[in-house]
């Protein structure tokens, strides 16, 4: 077959001019001002945003702005929780410290109950000769006093609670006796209300079970305890000078 040249030759030229005129469009396009490129590449970098200025936060409630002398000097108020300052070391280590008890009602002391001994005889932890002042460290201040004449001498009787002392014109203990339970013995297992049988046996002295009085001859004095005739039972102790 034939093919006439020509007609070839402007079919190749017209194609070839469409492709510059791609090329040139597409050069145009790439280097055209206005081309869309990336947010991120055409963004300046080095733009400072321009900050707002802080504004004074209000106080919290319940607290009162700081004044123009705090703030003058430094000092402003804090809405938010204070620091508590640290606190200083105790001299004394809070383990060692014990708390005193405080004493027995009109005592000064509370020595512990003892074996009784017939050769230093005591009562209510209270010794005949002892001082008026000694009872009164002891027991302090009486209820009530009267005088309780007797043979040889008056003898001026302090009464306390269910506990009397009696004192001689030298102000000397000469006679103690104890009428209730609320008053310590000072004596080991001797007790108001406890059984005579009991209170003979640990004093040393026999008994039939049927006495009304137990006695006992001690240093100085002596040791009686009063039983109940129908139960047997300590009425009351005392010490006696002689």
């Amino acid at each position: 077959m034939t093919i006439d040249m020509p007609v070839f030759m402007r079919i190749g030229s017209v194609l070839l001019l469409s492709a510059s005129l791609v090329s040139c469009s597409s050069s145009s396009s790439d280097s055209s001002p206005t081309s869309s490129a990336s947010p991120s590449a055409s963004a300046p970098t080095d733009v400072k945003v321009p900050l707002r200025e802080s504004q004074p936060s209000e106080p919290a409630t319940g607290q009162s702005p700081a004044t123009k002398e705090e703030l003058s000097s430094g000092e402003t108020s804090s809405t938010g929780p204070s620091e508590s300052p640290e606190p200083s070391e105790p001299s004394v280590e809070a383990s060692t410290v014990q708390p005193t008890p405080p004493p027995e009602s009109g005592t000064s002391e509370n020595p512990g109950k003892h074996r009784f001994l017939a050769k230093s005889p005591s009562l209510a932890h209270l010794k005949l000769g002892y001082t008026d002042k000694e009872v009164v460290k002891r027991y302090g201040l009486p209820i009530e006093t009267y005088p309780l004449p007797g043979d040889e001498e008056t003898i001026e009787i302090w009464e306390y609670d269910g506990l009397a002392v009696g004192l001689n014109e030298r102000d000397k203990v000469v006679y103690i006796e104890i009428s209730s339970k609320k008053v310590d013995t000072g004596i080991e297992n001797l007790d108001y209300g406890m059984k005579g049988s009991q209170a003979a046996e640990l004093l040393g002295i026999p008994g039939d079970g049927q006495m009304n009085v137990l006695s006992l001859e001690v240093t100085g004095g002596w040791l009686k305890i009063d039983l109940d005739p129908d139960t047997q039972k300590v009425l009351s102790l005392k010490l006696l000078d002689l």
